[in-house]
């Protein structure tokens, strides 16, 4: 592309970003847009397509690590850093969405702590292990990442747990675990694991609020027996596990088959 079409290309798709907003442009074409700040003399349509034919979706190309992104062609560190920057600051907004007017997030219904905790895990590619520790008003103290596993699978000290939590004087706590599988099921292990933890925890006088496992953009709460859905970050669908196998993972199944 010689450089006089190749600049207005690059000007027809910030003027369609203008007019018409993010949301009527296709996502090679937002990809292409954000590589052209990052690339600033060099056609990126063909780095936009390699990049969401190997990660799949925008999503998962702003989410994945730099380092991976630098493996394909036409991307080099100053792009890859760029990419990945924006999903981190759009995961801290997400974070910040939620605190009050002194600047503290209040957990008080299920649903709070499932979008918290989902905004804390969107960019871990391995299971991870997170014990977020509230005071006596539901306000979180503290989260921390106590583990971090391999995709399928996150080995820990029950009583490391309780004992993070107790460091930070807490009243409860909140447990949380990511599927990278993106199932929601919880494993024989997850099941035990809970049961223990809830017993350590219970002989020294700290309240497990709930225990979460957590995929893209729902959790299931052991304390609610109930999945909660994230249709958007703001809307949320609370439903059976059942009722989740059933109507969003079925669905998403049979059009990766067909």
């Amino acid at each position: 592309m010689d450089e006089n079409l190749h600049k207005g290309h690059r000007e027809r798709i910030r003027k369609a970003y203008l007019e018409r907003g993010m949301d009527s442009m296709p996502d090679h074409a937002v990809l292409e847009l954000l590589l052209t700040y990052a690339i600033p003399r060099r056609d990126v349509n063909d780095t936009a397509h390699l990049l969401l034919n190997r990660f799949g979706s925008l999503n998962n190309v702003l989410s994945a690590d730099p380092r991976e992104l630098m493996q394909t062609e036409g991307v080099g560190q100053s792009a890859a850093v760029f990419l990945h920057m924006l999903f981190d600051a759009h995961r801290r907004l997400n974070l910040q969405t939620m605190q009050n007017a002194n600047g503290k997030v209040r957990l008080e219904t299920p649903q709070d702590a499932c979008r918290y905790a989902l905004a804390l895990s969107a960019s871990d590619r391995n299971e991870t292990l997170r014990v977020i520790s509230l005071d006596a008003s539901m306000t979180v103290l503290h989260d921390d990442v106590l583990e971090v596993g391999t995709p399928t699978n996150v080995h820990f000290e029950p009583r490391r747990v309780v004992e993070t939590a107790l460091l930070h004087n807490a009243r409860y706590l909140i447990l949380t675990h990511n599927h990278p599988s993106n199932i929601l099921v919880p494993s024989s292990d997850d099941v035990k694991t809970a049961k223990m933890i809830q017993e350590i925890a219970s002989k020294l006088e700290i309240d497990v609020r709930d225990q979460l496992i957590l995929t893209k953009n729902a959790a299931y709460s052991y304390q609610y027996d109930r999945v909660f859905f994230f249709s958007t970050p703001a809307i949320c669908h609370a439903m059976s596990l059942e009722e989740y196998c059933d109507t969003i993972c079925a669905p998403r199944t049979k059009s990766k088959l067909s």
